[in-house]
């Protein structure tokens, strides 16, 4: 940053926010996730009830509350009614207006809890169940979808804003944000910051009567939904910044190239930057893409009761995640160069960039332009174990200087190693900006020292993907650490899988079962289904090609935690039957 820069930032840092938004991120991030595991609140008849309920009493219980506590402790609401609470408040302005129509005030979530975070629920169902008698506080996937909720006219015809499809928009939102990274506190802080900038160009652009549509990164996104679900207190800090309450648009979806939402990203990319002099693209902040294609639309129900003994497929699971890789996402943009030779021409650098160790994520590794030369500021995204260095190499193409590119290979000038550890590790920030000196290296190793500025930043480390490798033997094997000694955690005999000291067994079925499923595994309150093709995170999207992989099998997880399933292995090969060996995530 340059002192204007600087100057930027600090006023931007000194924007008001009246809620702690860090902490409030991750109850967000937990309630979002407990939405998630309740897909049912997403579409069909439960919704539609869901939206009912809270029209015709969440709505008028709240106004109640607003007037005079209706009970003791704070007021609990329904987590279906949360739902549908939520997105409606994620347009603010509409939310404003329904309130005041129906209500003469906009209604405050203060003194209210999320079912998800109540100590206890028992006086708020009191309440609830005296004034709408026969209709359950909760509402779950077995409720009958009927209509037997308690209507109140006024209530429920008074709001016009579309919530269905508001539901449908955010229902996407948690894929996006459901991360480990957003959920780390130096991650947040992070995004905090960037959410005040993101806040001060729009004040700027409104000062100077620029109407320009500025898109969020999705920390920046997440802040900005955190913020907005305190209605009070964000309504009350965009007219003390404002004058007006900030509109949040997230009705446009078309990401192509050119399209508005293409084009007001790489506008605000590029304002962010030049105004504060940081970099706008982060790591683990950047749209995913598109939802992987569910296995299922049903949810598998579990029992909320633990059992107590360990059986003998929870001890093989225990005996195989020994066997972990660890990944991080890396974002990586060389910014500016200086003190080059005034010999070489400025276009004909670029950076080449591998990693020291060998990685399981990294071959051959990849080339940067240089920002300040090329004006291209998106950088290289990629993903690699958190051990070893990067190896920054600024090369020269020779053919600028009058060789073609067949009879020369592009020279070296000299090359700078940076840590991934440090940037790491759990003291990091994730994220840096900074000069680094080269060492040149051939006939320029007498000349002054060049200088590089890299931007980086990284996610928090996570477990890779498991990818096994299948023989057609009739057993299953892991390997420890310690022993580097195999040992047999199942066996296929008599047409079924049987664990050591377990009981639980599998039989095979090759023939797929309604929802795809080829073969599964129940033990305890889990459930192994295996699925042909590469499905949930092991789906490839790059291009149609990948569409269908009929030479893989995905081992997916059903859980309390997942009820509609969670992808935890990948078998490369075109059978089921065999033995199951470890081999590098690909």
């Amino acid at each position: 940053m340059d002192a204007e820069q600087e100057s930027r930032w600090a006023a931007a840092q000194a924007i008001g926010v009246g809620e702690d938004l860090v902490p409030a991120a991750l109850r967000h991030l937990e309630f979002l996730a407990a939405v998630d595991r309740r897909r049912w609140l997403y579409e069909g008849p439960l919704l539609h009830r869901a939206i009912r309920r809270y029209k015709a009493c969440w709505l008028p219980l709240l106004a109640k509350h607003n007037e005079a506590a209706v009970a003791d402790e704070p007021l609990v609401v329904p987590l279906d009614c949360e739902w549908i609470w939520h997105c409606h408040r994620l347009n603010p302005t509409r939310y404003v207006k329904d309130c005041k129509r129906l209500y003469g005030r906009m209604l405050d979530s203060k003194n209210v809890r999320s079912s998800i975070h109540a100590k206890s629920k028992d006086q708020s169902e009191k309440v609830w169940t005296e004034l709408y008698p026969g209709e359950p506080f909760e509402l779950e996937y077995t409720s009958p979808s009927d209509d037997s909720v308690y209507v109140d006219d006024g209530t429920a015809g008074g709001i016009s804003y579309d919530l269905i499809s508001a539901v449908k928009r955010q229902s996407t939102f948690v894929y996006q944000v459901g991360t480990p990274n957003m959920h780390d506190r130096r991650f947040l802080e992070d995004a905090l910051a960037r959410y005040k900038g993101f806040l001060y160009l729009i004040k700027m652009n409104q000062e100077k009567g620029m109407n320009l549509f500025r898109v969020p990164t999705y920390d920046v996104d997440l802040m900005w939904h955190t913020h907005q679900l305190n209605s009070v207190a964000y309504c009350n800090d965009m007219l003390c910044l404002l004058g007006k309450v900030l509109e949040h648009d997230d009705t446009d979806d078309d990401r192509a190239e050119g399209k508005k939402l293409d084009t007001g990203f790489s506008g605000t990319t590029e304002q962010f930057e030049n105004s504060f002099g940081v970099r706008y693209w982060k790591a683990g902040a950047m749209y995913r893409g598109s939802l992987p294609s569910p296995v299922t639309s049903i949810p598998q129900i579990f029992s909320t009761s633990e059992d107590d003994s360990v059986s003998g497929a929870d001890k093989a699971e225990k005996h195989l995640t020994i066997l972990e890789t660890t990944v991080v996402e890396l974002h990586l943009q060389i910014v500016d160069i200086k003190n080059l030779p005034s010999s070489i021409p400025e276009k004909s650098v670029y950076v080449w960039f591998t990693k020291t160790k060998p990685d399981a994520f990294i071959r051959d590794g990849g080339r940067l332009d240089i920002f300040t030369k090329t004006g291209k500021s998106i950088g290289a995204g990629f993903q690699c174990e958190p051990t070893g260095d990067l190896i920054l190499t600024v090369m020269i193409d020779q053919a600028y200087f009058g060789a073609s590119s067949s009879s020369k290979k592009p020279e070296p000038l000299g090359k700078v190693s940076i840590s991934v550890e440090e940037l790491t590790q759990h003291d990091s920030k994730l994220s840096f900006e900074r000069w680094f000196e080269l060492k040149t290296c051939g006939a320029y190793a007498g000349s002054p020292p060049v200088s590089l500025r890299v931007a980086a930043s990284c996610t928090v480390a996570r477990q890779a993907p498991h990818v096994l490798g299948m023989d057609h033997i009739r057993e299953l094997v892991g390997v420890t650490k310690s022993s580097k000694q195999p040992f047999q955690l199942a066996e296929f005999t008599e047409n079924k899988w049987s664990f050591n000291n377990s009981n639980s067994s599998i039989t095979l079925d090759l023939k797929p079962s309604k929802d795809g499923c080829i073969n599964e595994l129940k033990y305890d309150n889990k459930l192994i289904k295996l699925y042909r093709g590469r499905r949930l995170a092991y789906e490839l999207k790059c291009c149609s090609q990948h569409a269908e992989d009929t030479a893989a099998v995905t081992a997916v997880k059903f859980s309390a935690e997942h009820p509609y399933g969670k992808a935890v292995a990948l078998v490369a090969a075109a059978a089921v039957v065999g033995a199951w060996s470890w081999k590098a995530p690909r």
